[in-house]
């Protein structure tokens, strides 16, 4: 897929995700506004959540993934690469430098304007990964906030929660007024409607999720391109980073420690329980491996509910990325 039709698909889930839902919104609050449900009061609340998760979720993720700011004596260095890359993709200030004390190979941007930009890499990530191979790899999570993810993220993810939210009061408010409140008033919906509508409500919430999900999997695209863009041959680098990654999580770990530290494994540059079956020890036999191997039925299905694309699919887009850019070097 050209970088062009990437950007045109990514727009089409964003614009149909905001007009879909915004259509549904309207026309449910005209239907029910006889009910005594205040739609208002149910979209101040969601987006007042989901703007307090914003603020303070750099804390929650600095607390749960035990994240200190890198010292810049010890990681002289990683500071200097962040830098350098932050400078050449034109943000204002460099992020603050963050490692993230837990067992898994990973990395991660984060931030919102209580906190500012950060960048996050683990302590086993430094182990596994070259110089070269870790620059890629902040290239990829610097393009995050270049592109402003977080923000976007945010502000796709809203009318389904919405959605969601009012479909659940609805079913619940339909359920519990056709047990306990006797008959609706007269001009508005049965609670039969209102459970009803709930239910379809729910059922929306849940396919525009699968727009919001597929967005995310653009947006990995594009901060992947932008690690190539920034760094000499970073399609090879980054390649080579992600199969580490999963690697180095596959033989060291088991699904059940995996799954420990996968509760905003969105923001991780490779989703740590992707699945690998056939033994590899060799990095560059497995990266061939993976872009000789169609997807299956079960794996496409299962992007689908992901924020990341298929590790084949990222790794031969990655490869046209590098060409893109490092072709005539």
């Amino acid at each position: 897929m050209s970088v062009w039709k990437l950007r045109a698909v990514m727009f089409t889930c964003f614009l149909g995700t905001i007009i879909v839902g915004s259509a549904i919104l309207y026309g449910v609050t005209t239907y029910i506004l006889k009910a005594s449900i205040t739609i208002t009061a149910i979209a101040a609340f969601v987006t007042g959540l989901a703007i307090i998760q914003w603020l303070l979720a750099p804390k929650i993720i600095e607390a749960v993934y035990s994240v200190e700011e890198a010292d810049p004596v010890r990681y002289g260095w990683l500071h200097e690469v962040v830098e350098e890359l932050a400078e050449a993709s034109g943000l204002k200030k460099k992020p603050k430098v963050m490692i993230a004390h837990i067992p898994i190979p990973n990395a991660f941007a984060y931030g919102s304007p209580i906190t500012g930009p950060r960048v996050a890499v683990t302590d086993a990530l430094l182990r596994i990964l070259n110089k070269d191979e870790l620059k890629a790899v902040l290239g990829h999570e610097i393009g995050h906030l270049r592109h402003r993810d977080v923000a976007w993220m945010l502000a796709i993810s809203l009318l389904p929660m919405l959605i969601y939210y009012l479909g659940d009061i609805l079913m619940r408010y339909g359920f519990f007024g056709s047990i306990f409140g006797g008959e609706a008033r007269e001009g508005a919906p049965s609670w039969l409607i209102l459970i009803a509508i709930g239910v379809a409500l729910l059922v929306v919430a849940f396919i525009l999720n699968l727009f919001v999900l597929a967005f995310s999997r653009f947006r990995e695209y594009f901060a992947d391109r932008h690690s190539v863009k920034l760094v000499p041959n970073g399609g090879k680098l980054l390649q080579r980073a992600l199969a580490k990654i999963v690697l180095a999580s596959k033989y060291n770990f088991d699904e059940q420690e995996l799954a420990r530290f996968s509760q905003f494994r969105a923001l991780f540059i490779q989703d740590v329980t992707t699945k690998v079956k056939p033994h590899f020890r060799d990095v560059s036999s497995f990266i061939e491996y993976l872009k000789s191997k169609p997807l299956t039925l079960g794996e496409k299905i299962a992007e689908l509910f992901s924020t990341h694309p298929n590790i084949k699919k990222r790794l031969i887009m990655l490869d046209k990325f590098n060409e893109e850019y490092w072709s005539k070097y």
